[in-house]
């Protein structure tokens, strides 16, 4: 082969876009799965939900409270348009923005500061 570093170069970009094409896959189904703004509202407010390791509540009055082994958090949240909720936690300031989907039989949620999917299972 007369170019041998550019096939492996050409290679490496065609797995990349491959993998790219995959993740816009993911979150197109994604997508078909997201819970609306009153999907939210009727499942995940005013009843306990937990992601395995602690329990939140978001209570009618727009605060919320979570509650583990480790550590405990209080503040307001908002749900927007989009079915995004959007907590102020009451002592850092820190926001944090959770996207609701169904999975299954159950749900999962986006945490956009940990960038990662969690499970919310229903109390």
């Amino acid at each position: 082969m007369m170019f041998p570093s550019l096939s492996r170069c050409g290679a490496v970009f065609a797995a990349l876009f491959m993998l790219g094409l995959m993740a816009c896959q993911t979150a197109s189904a994604d997508n078909g799965n997201r819970l609306t703004a009153d999907q939210v509202r009727s499942t995940f407010v005013g009843r306990a939900w937990s992601q395995g390791t602690g329990t939140f509540m978001f209570s009618r009055d727009g605060t919320y409270r979570y509650d583990d082994s480790r550590m405990s958090a209080r503040g307001t949240y908002q749900i927007a348009n989009d079915g995004v909720l959007c907590t102020t936690n009451s002592n850092s300031g820190v926001r944090t923005c959770y996207t609701f989907y169904r999975d299954g039989n159950g749900y999962r949620y986006w945490h956009d500061r940990e960038r990662r999917y969690w499970p919310a299972y229903l109390r």
